[in-house]
């Protein structure tokens, strides 16, 4: 396996190739993130678990998420098996290891959310766990802030780790360990693109939330009009946001 060191250019054209892939095959792609989707929000109704079912799950679903756009991208139809590669990655050996990682996202998660909770008082834990409610006051103090700052420093790294973790484990044939080492150095060897990419995607969010606020403005905050261009738009950034993932792998990791 072969890391490449990429230009910081080449974040910006992974998030333009995000939508280049969706265009190629709209309605299978955006079929296959309704039904990852569906698939998480339906896990958390699980009792005791359900908060953290996703967190579990979604290695194992990201491994069919890019087999879906890896197909895309090779002008293959992505079809609704794919979102089940996971399970017969490595002819079926590659979800233990996969259910690994995400016990680990996990575990991470809630760490990183208790330390970040002493600046808040755990109002972000329990912002997090379902615990807290839209009209809770606690949610207008400033600590909060701090808290949710100081949760992306202590979490960023998992996500390093995690990034490239379920490709390498599916793909190539790693253990849990190797596979999360390995993902932090090709992040780091490219983390000018990594740092471009992640730009270009708030530029993304800003833009689709200022057509938000401007349909609001012309249509006087229509409840249902809002609906019927917001969910639609949501799945639309959603989908190209996933379909972004894939040249993030394609261009920096040699396939096996």
């Amino acid at each position: 396996m072969q890391i490449a060191s990429l230009p910081p250019s080449c974040g910006r054209r992974w998030v333009i190739d995000g939508f280049r892939l969706l265009r190629r095959f709209p309605v299978p792609l955006l079929a296959m993130t309704f039904l990852y989707l569906l698939m998480l929000m339906a896990t958390t109704i699980v009792p005791l678990v359900g908060p953290f079912a996703p967190m579990l799950l979604t290695p194992m679903l990201a491994v069919g998420v890019m087999q879906a756009v890896r197909s895309a991208d090779r002008g293959e139809l992505p079809t609704p098996q794919m979102l089940f590669a996971g399970l017969r990655a490595d002819e079926g050996r590659a979800w233990k290891p996969l259910l690994l990682l995400g016990l680990i996202n996990v575990l991470s998660t809630l760490l990183s959310l208790a330390f970040a909770s002493i600046a808040d008082g755990g109002t972000l834990l329990k912002l997090a766990t379902g615990q807290s409610t839209a009209d809770d006051p606690s949610l207008q103090d400033a600590r909060l802030l701090f808290a949710s700052a100081a949760f992306l420093l202590l979490y960023t790294p998992v996500q390093m780790a995690l990034w490239y973790a379920p490709l390498f484990v599916a793909w190539h044939r790693l253990g849990p360990g190797k596979a999360m080492f390995f993902s932090i150095v090709a992040v780091m060897r490219n983390k000018g693109a990594f740092l471009q990419f992640a730009l270009g995607w708030f530029l993304v969010a800003l833009l689709a939330s200022l057509a938000v606020q401007l349909l609001k403005m012309l249509f006087g905050g229509s409840p249902l009009l809002i609906s019927l261009v917001l969910s639609p738009l949501s799945l639309v950034v959603l989908t190209a946001l996933y379909c972004s993932f894939w040249p993030t792998y394609r261009d920096t990791v040699s396939e096996p």
